[in-house]
């Protein structure tokens, strides 16, 4: 049952606008109540007949066609559930500076990644202007349940300039905050992690503050909610709250996202994370770790990402928890003879991945419900999730790809390493 908070800040899916000074002028709330098919309509009569609108100052760096069609969604009447705008195409050019005669081959062995190329044109000007975030390590070990009958998350929007690769330009990555905890640095956001039978209160906040720097509608898709999405799952304009209250009664590793449409265009700048629920009478592991799978399309030619090379599906970077390489240059520490699982997620949007930890045989596997045993690689098309359990038997560095290499050499890699491992991490 969600229940909508709805702050003084307009037009329920229009970004607010800005004053000469830089002030919020709020127009009047204005609420649509339109048939799905009605709605579809609208949004089809308004891509023939209507110009873009002036888009707000923060993002002046984004085309008025991706700002438009945001808006434009938006003012349809919320979650459109067509997860696209109608009469667009699917294909695209791949961005520049993407291609393998471009890029060095990534191995295992990442000490002296190549730079990004300086910046020049607009997007040198742009990065002038602005504040980009310094690179963090996520800690991969999977957060605790939280305390208490109900499980309380805040999931706050954040719009904020980062890197995910040392080998890119920065870019401007939209991500989620959990109960104040930010991943700022990478493109990464937060677990929420509760056991199966919980009951969950979910406040998910449109940018709480000027600082978060939300200029466009949102929305929060629960995968492990079973709920009429047109009313759980709304498109809220910024400043704006939604409470989701449900319990988890299937237990798995499931996606939250933005569904705003173009999904694609949401979800491909960085709105996505890991939700897992618990299963009844888990045993215990020694270690328990997280990995998300996500694909960044950074520009060179400006800080948005870039929408048409989501559109080709071309990402310049695939990363586990946020940023190219991360877990190569910083590995995971493990010791001989743990017990280890590893929950997963792709993330997307758009490209499947092959998990796999070379060295190691996973014991056991849930993936989407289902159990296995002695297996290589796990198969996880996009949204998809689960765990793999193992134990390190011997000291030694145990590199973990998607056995996809080209997406692997794009930044999908990483390494465990054990307390007394000796020598560097293999090349692959």
């Amino acid at each position: 049952m969600g229940e909508t908070r709805v702050q003084q800040t307009g037009p329920a899916t229009a970004p607010p606008k800005r004053g000469p000074g830089g002030g919020e002028r709020h127009s009047e709330h204005r609420h649509v109540e339109l048939r799905l098919v009605d709605r579809v309509e609208a949004l089809e009569r308004a891509a023939a007949e209507e110009r873009p609108p002036e888009a707000p100052p923060r993002a002046s760096r984004w085309s008025a066609l991706v700002i438009w069609l945001a808006v434009a969604t938006g003012l349809a009447g919320g979650l459109l559930l067509a997860h696209k705008i109608p009469g667009r195409s699917a294909t695209a050019a791949a961005p520049a500076g993407a291609t393998a005669a471009t890029r060095l081959p990534a191995g295992h062995n990442h000490a002296a990644p190549a730079p990004a190329a300086a910046a020049t044109g607009a997007l040198a000007r742009e990065l002038k202007k602005v504040s980009v975030e310094h690179y963090k390590r996520p800690s991969p070990l999977l957060p605790a349940v939280p305390p208490g009958p109900v499980k309380h998350f805040r999931v706050d929007v954040d719009q904020h300039i980062t890197r995910v690769s040392s080998e890119e330009h920065p870019m401007e990555v939209w991500s989620f905050g959990i109960n104040g905890k930010f991943l700022r640095g990478t493109g990464a956001s937060p677990p929420m992690v509760v056991n199966v039978g919980d009951r969950v209160s979910i406040d998910f906040v449109n940018g709480a503050t000027k600082k978060m720097g939300v200029t466009l509608p949102h929305s929060l898709d629960l995968h492990a909610e079973g709920a009429d999405p047109t009313h759980a799952f709304v498109t809220i304009a910024p400043g704006q709250s939604h409470r989701e209250t449900f319990v988890a009664k299937h237990p798995g590793v499931f996606m939250y996202h933005c569904v705003s449409a173009p999904a694609l265009l949401h979800v491909g700048a960085g709105m996505a994370g890991m939700f897992v629920v618990k299963p009844r009478h888990l045993k215990p592991v020694d270690r328990e770790l997280w990995v998300t799978q996500q694909e960044y399309y950074p520009s060179k030619n400006d800080l948005a990402p870039d929408y048409t090379a989501m559109q080709a599906k071309k990402p310049s970077v695939i990363a586990f928890n946020g940023y190219a390489n991360q877990y190569v240059n910083h590995p995971i520490r493990v010791k001989k003879g743990e017990r280890v699982r590893m929950y997963l997620l792709n993330a997307g949007a758009s490209l499947w991945s092959a998990f796999h930890v070379i060295g190691l045989v996973f014991d056991k596997t849930d993936i989407e419900g289902q159990i296995g045993h002695n297996a290589q690689t796990v198969s996880l098309a996009p949204s998809q999730g689960g765990y793999v359990e193992f134990t390190v038997t011997q000291e030694g560095s145990y590199p973990f790809v998607t056995h996809a290499f080209s997406d692997a050499e794009l930044g999908a890699d990483g390494a465990l390493r054990t307390t007394h491992a000796v020598g560097p991490v293999m090349a692959h």
